[in-house]
């Protein structure tokens, strides 16, 4: 297959290229530092021409620059959606769309574990962005422009890439401060419950539907392993793998939450992928606790390596 992937140069972008090409697909790579990226209609025909599937991934993913400037993130995130979507209904064949969507679309309160059934209320220009470019993807698939689905991720961590947003990917950033012997800053007692996903398994999800025609429907489908974990616990099984591989420890420190955290930051979400798991037949393979040791595995491969 052909693929066009945006964002390829980002954290799940990366890894998903990756997978790809292994697996014999031919990958056009599109990110943010390309100078002729897909703005308009007539970038992404010439993006398009010959691909069979796109991967939209590119998103500037920082809540707080999207409230500070909504018309910006318009520009920047849902304009190249529509132009994607007015490009597609020109193609001889309906193209296969994946659209990389949020687990915070649902907002703050709703009761869990959160699936598809649940009521979207987002809370902030992010999900509100998100939300309307799932009702595009959905739009242009009803009318047969496309074949479209989005996935809403859950927390995604794992060795990868690092985040270009320093208020996103919060688990690897404490995992690198363990790994460095630094402390690891706790906002309260850390109740807040998140339903943490490998990398490796989001990936699966993307590879799973672009092989399965019955989930592109225009639909949403939650991507989450269905285990929640408080944000303390998650800290203290980083702080136990550093000790167990680096002899050392690295200490939890709770501060108080800072006066800027977004009512989002304060939500608990445990997701339920159970639909989307009967129609591909994907499951999430990696528990959170093996998920951090795996993580801290794979930095001692790296520190090894480059030793010899």
């Amino acid at each position: 297959m052909s693929v066009v992937v945006t964002g390829a140069s980002g954290y799940i972008g990366s890894a998903l290229t990756q997978r790809l090409e292994a697996a014999g697909n031919t990958v056009r790579r599109f990110s943010a530092r390309d100078r002729e990226g897909p703005a308009s209609a007539a970038a992404w025909r010439q993006i398009l021409e010959g691909a069979e599937a796109v991967v939209h991934l590119s998103w500037r993913t920082s809540l707080r620059a999207a409230e500070a400037d909504p018309q910006g993130d318009e520009l920047m995130n849902l304009v190249p959606v529509r132009r994607l979507v007015e490009a597609a209904a020109q193609l001889d064949a309906p193209l296969k769309v994946l659209f990389a969507s949020s687990a915070t679309i649902v907002g703050v309160d709703h009761a869990g574990p959160v699936s598809e059934a649940a009521e979207d209320r987002p809370v902030t220009v992010y999900d509100r962005h998100k939300q309307r470019a799932e009702d595009l993807l959905c739009e242009a698939t009803r009318h047969g422009a496309l074949r479209a689905c989005s996935l809403r991720l859950a927390n995604v961590y794992g060795a990868g890439l690092p985040s270009r947003n320093a208020d996103r990917g919060i688990l690897n950033m404490m995992m690198a401060r363990a790994w460095h012997g630094e402390q690891l800053t706790l906002y309260g007692d850390g109740r807040y419950i998140r339903d943490f996903i490998h990398l490796g398994d989001v990936v699966a999800a993307f590879m799973a539907a672009l092989r399965t025609p019955a989930v592109l429907n225009g639909g949403h489908y939650v991507i989450a392993t269905g285990q929640g974990h408080s944000l303390a616990q998650a800290y203290r099984w980083i702080a136990d793998e550093a000790s167990a591989c680096r002899g050392r420890g690295a200490g939890i420190v709770q501060v108080a939450e800072p006066p800027d955290l977004m009512p989002i930051e304060r939500r608990n979400f445990v997701g339920d992928a159970s639909l989307f798991s009967q129609k591909t037949a994907w499951r999430p393979t990696m528990d959170l606790r093996s998920g951090i040791r795996h993580w801290f595995a794979q930095q001692c491969k790296v520190e090894t390596a480059g030793a010899q």
